[in-house]
Order: C-alpha cells, then structure tokens, then sequence
C-alpha cells in the first residue's frame, strides 16, 4: 500500500505538492487507453482525432459518473463539501464512470455524424486497459479490498490503512467498545486513545487481494479484445463483448470483496418479487450493488449481441468501414490502381 506516492516541495515555500498513486495511476491509464485507441484508429485509417475528442468527454464524464456513483453509495461518509471532490484519494465506481462516459462519446458520435458502434469497437480495448491501471491505483490506496480469506496469497493490511480501519471498526462494534456516536465514524475519530489496545490485543485478518484479481482480469479483457478485433463479424461487436465479459467477471469478483453493502438496489432480487417468486429473491439476498448491475448489464449486452448477430445491416457488416482519413504522410491512393 502507497496511497501518497511522493512528495514535491515548491522552492521558498513551505507548500508540497502531494502526488497520490490512486490519482497518477488513473492518469497514466487514461493517457495509455487513448494512445492506444489512437494507435487502433489509424490501423483502421481513420482520423485519431476523434479518439482525442472522445477521450475528453469521456475522461470528463467517466469521472464524474464515477464519483456521483460513489457519493451515492457511500454518502454516510461524506461530512463536508470538500470531501465531495477528493477523488485523489479513491472513491470512483467503474460502473457509474462507463455509463456517463459511453453517453457522452454516443452524443459526441452522433452529433458529429460518426457511426457508433464502429468507434465503440475502437475504444472497447483501451477501457479494459484503462481498468487495469485504475485496479493498480486501488491497491495503492487500499480501496476495493477483499473478504476475509485463507488462500496461501491472502495477506494483512498495515495499521492505518482502508482495510484495517475497516476491520478494525467490525471488530471493536463486534465487543460494544465503540460508543454509539462514533461507531459509522471510523476508528480515526479515536485512534489515539485505542491503538495501542488494539494493536496489542487484535491481528487484522489476511484477506484476498482483490485489486489485484480485478487488475488480472482487466489485462485478461484487453488482451481478449486486442485478439478478437480482426475476427468481429460485426460492428459493435467487440464493444459489447467487452461489456459481456466485465458484468460476468465483476459479478463473481465481488464474491472476493468486502466493501460493498448487500442490497436489494436495481436487482434481480426485486424483479423476482414483482413477479410473485419471494422465495427466490430470498436466496439471491447477499447480492451487492455491483452484482445487481453486472446481472442488467450482462443481459442487455447478451441481447445486442444476439441482435447483431442476426443483423443483415450493410453498415453492421465487418466489411463495411466509413470512408477512410487521410493521415499525414500518407500519399494516398496512387493514380491508375
């Protein structure tokens, strides 16, 4: 864990400017995932440009869908307005960061008269690779924690750390040695006067490195796209299949997690309900808020995915591409050919 990555003195001041490995790692993967998106663009000779615009809007967007997610499904630990925006120390959902992104690439497409699901395919790649360093940057920080486990790589947090707060509190409510008024607060409201009991007393349980399993997997989808690309029989294909594969993935990874609330939100549990099966929302109970929205997603994605393959649109055809860019340095096609 390194939340604070290093530390950046200004000349003749007493000011430090404060580098976090959450942040620097978000940036490093939004600066990747367009290069290589780019990269993809002008393989296919069209203008990277588009890329660029649709990085902004998405890097914009992503963000603050992320962050509103988070808000919403952590509120009870935001006390003031400024923590609202300290996005440098975690506290971004992938979920909320891809819907609000992908709805502003899908207006910028079609605004500018670009065909949607052919770009898509494009940028499919790169979010699964920007994923990957944002799962890195977790780790460092030490959000997105796992459960309790005995796997031979499960390990221990350091005191101090999100983890051990987060067990360290579980176990102090567990023994009734919180007082009421600090118990949704954190241990932080009275370290000072308990850490040494507790360090003495209580070993934080080792745990499953779940950033690092989401930063696998998320490789594990790039490098799946990345291959599957030239074998896509239509447009639209790789970008649902990217969603396909992160709701399955994300669903069984939160099994490994401990960060997350169970709850009933948007999930199928309350669908079973409105359809008169309250057994069966019973044994699906202990599903989290991002299990609840990898069950939509995975289904919405399956469905595309079975429309297109039954499309016999030209322009959702593999073989129909828009017409190209002409890149510089390139003379184009030769006169006579």
């Amino acid at each position: 864990m390194r939340p604070i990555l290093f530390r950046l003195p200004v000349p003749g001041t007493d000011f430090a400017l404060t580098i976090y490995g959450y942040g620097a790692l978000m940036c490093l993967g939004f600066l990747a995932a367009i290069l290589v998106a780019a990269w993809r663009a002008r393989t296919e000779r069209q203008d990277p440009d588009v890329i660029y615009n649709a990085g902004l809007i998405s890097f914009l967007g992503g963000v603050f869908g992320a962050r509103i997610f988070y808000i919403l499904q952590y509120r009870e630990h935001f006390q003031s307005a400024w923590d609202l925006v300290k996005i440098w120390e975690g506290g971004l959902v992938y979920y909320g960061g891809l819907l609000l992104a992908a709805a502003g690439v899908i207006g910028y497409l079609r605004l500018s008269r670009r065909p949607v699901l052919y770009w898509l395919d494009i940028v499919a790649p790169s979010l699964a690779l920007g994923l990957a360093f944002g799962r890195a940057g977790c780790f460092l920080n030490g959000c997105c924690f796992g459960d309790v486990s005995h796997v031979p790589w499960a390990f221990s947090w350091p005191v101090g750390s999100l983890p051990w707060n987060h067990y360290a509190d579980a176990y102090l409510a567990a023994r009734q040695t919180i007082p009421a008024a600090f118990q949704h607060e954190g241990v932080s409201a009275f370290f000072g006067s308990v850490s040494g009991w507790l360090v003495a007393g209580w070993r934080a349980p080792s745990i499953h490195p779940s950033q690092l399993y989401s930063l696998v997997n998320a490789l594990g989808l790039f490098g799946v796209l990345h291959l599957g690309f030239r074998h896509k029989r239509r447009h639209g294909q790789i970008f649902f299949m990217f969603i396909l594969l992160y709701a399955a993935s994300r669903f069984l990874l939160e099994y490994t997690r401990a960060d997350e609330a169970e709850v009933y939100f948007l999930g199928l549990p309350t669908l079973l309900e409105w359809v008169g099966r309250p057994d069966a929302a019973e044994r699906l109970a202990g599903l989290t808020i991002s299990q609840n929205f990898a069950a939509w997603m995975f289904a919405a994605a399956a469905a595309v995915l079975v429309w297109l393959g039954r499309s016999r649109s030209p322009t959702l055809q593999a073989d129909w591409q828009p017409p190209p860019h002409r890149l510089s340095g390139d003379p184009g096609p030769r006169k006579g050919t």
